[in-house]
């Protein structure tokens, strides 16, 4: 669940290398789909739960001594229809595979797993065309192959306690909401906030970077957790291209949450959460000279520096009614963060899924979500300082808002196909063109179509 593309600078011999893994990966989970043992294909194919089936019962006899393999391929095709920086297409795809080994079963170390992840990433990203900086999948990023998380994860205390150490992604359990994650924008996933102000987006997948966590339920209800990273999931100039660096020396990302189950007397769930981070890097001031002058002025000596960064959030996810074929839930995601040291300064994420909207359709989801970024007001006083200098007037930087709406169709336990449409406002958070001729005309508002379909093998 990425918030933000990434770029990478030069990609090493070993991408390659890895990208070809994936290929043969992706090929060995999926040939065995088709058949079974004998040749003739498989009876069950549309109501399984995944299309390669238990492989002729391989995948059962994997897991009953330990071995569990995943695997799911999300593509998406979308077009900008109007708006943003020119009108356009794109097909991006991500397929990843996982591996779980319960050492229980393997080495008889009760409570102790190890996992590994595998990306591929295809295609290409359609808000370079629009210029927006809450990017429109989650999947987008530059095409090519690269390890994602590998951690040994311990429990213990009856599994009250939990622990893991290795490569990890910070979104499998901080600042999500779960109602949020049926959006295909990126910024519901991890939030569009954190995907803008964090070195490389921070480490969210497909970028984990080396890092411990710890979580601790005393009860059902309530838990706090806490995990430390290394300060940039791209490992400084070298970029971190396929996962294989563990870069250790970019500071560090620490991170709280706290969060309360409750049960209302109606049998509607709720969870609440309130979280923290804190990045030790050095961080440069977005309007102010370390001599004190405004950036946007000629004797500006460069920008003041700033030691560390940090955020607060909260997050609300409601079931607001439920039936016996259909039910309703609701999210609320509030952050905040400096605004001298980050493009981003408030941002806030709302919306409604409704599963088994129509009948005899209960796995089906339909929903619609607003994400709001508030562009930090130590960038727009810079415009303004920019503006007086030059006499022109040109546009001054406020936010950037995207309203989705989404109908996920579970067309077979193993596919699910979902059109979506997007609605950016103010890409860029109110930028000028960048086609030059008009310097004060800012980008256009974008219109976005696509349909994601995703496969679990």
């Amino acid at each position: 669940m990425r918030s933000k593309a990434f770029r990478y600078p030069s990609r090493p011999p070993g991408a390659a290398r890895l990208r070809a893994l994936a290929c043969a990966a992706a090929s060995f989970v999926a040939l065995p789909a088709l058949a079974d043992p004998a040749g003739t294909p498989a009876s069950d194919w549309l109501t399984r739960n995944t299309l390669t089936g238990d492989w002729g019962g391989t995948r059962t006899a994997l897991a009953d001594k330990g071995v569990t393999v995943t695997s799911n391929w999300i593509v998406d095709a979308l077009g900008n229809a109007s708006g943003g920086i020119r009108q356009g297409a794109a097909m991006d795809g991500q397929y990843e595979l996982e591996v779980a080994l319960d050492l229980d079963k393997l080495a008889g170390w009760k409570g102790a797993s190890v996992v590994a992840s595998l990306y591929w990433l295809q295609g290409s990203n359609l808000s370079d065309d629009v210029g927006n900086l809450l990017t429109l999948t989650n999947i987008a990023g530059d095409a090519g192959a690269r390890l994602g998380e590998l951690y040994l994860e311990n429990h213990f205390a009856d599994d009250r306690l939990t622990t893991r150490i290795g490569q990890i992604a910070i979104d499998e359990e901080f600042a999500v909401s779960d109602t949020a994650g049926l959006f295909v924008n990126s910024a519901f996933g991890w939030p569009g906030i954190y995907g803008v102000d964090l070195p490389g987006g921070g480490p969210a997948d497909p970028l984990p970077t080396p890092g411990a966590w710890v979580r601790w339920a005393p009860d059902d209800a309530f838990s706090v957790q806490a995990a430390a990273f290394n300060g940039n999931p791209l490992g400084g100039a070298g970029g971190n291209a396929d996962g294989l660096d563990f870069p250790l020396d970019d500071g560090v990302l620490a991170i709280v949450e706290a969060s309360y189950v409750h049960k209302g007397a109606n049998g509607l769930t709720g969870t609440f959460r309130l979280g923290a981070w804190y990045n030790s890097e050095t961080f440069d001031d977005l309007s102010v000279a370390a001599n004190g002058l405004s950036l946007a002025d000629p004797g500006a000596n460069g920008p003041l520096a700033h030691q560390g960064d940090y955020s607060l959030y909260a997050i609300a996810d409601q079931q607001l009614w439920t039936s016996s074929t259909a039910s309703l839930s609701g999210f609320v995601r509030v952050a905040w963060a400096p605004e001298d040291r980050n493009e981003v300064s408030f941002y806030v994420d709302t919306g409604l899924a409704l599963t088994g909207p129509l009948p005899g359709r209960p796995n089906d989801v339909a929903g619609i979500g607003l994400a709001y970024a508030k562009i930090s007001p130590a960038l727009a006083r810079l415009d303004r300082t920019s503006n007086a200098l030059s006499g022109m007037d040109g546009p001054v930087q406020d936010y950037e808002a995207v309203l989705e709406i989404d109908y996920q169709a579970a067309m077979t336990p193993w596919l699910s196909v979902q059109p979506f449409f997007q609605y950016v406002f103010h890409p860029g958070g109110n930028v000028p063109d960048p086609d030059g001729s008009n310097p004060t005309q800012a980008l256009r508002d974008a219109a976005v179509f696509g349909v994601r379909s995703t496969v679990t093998f």
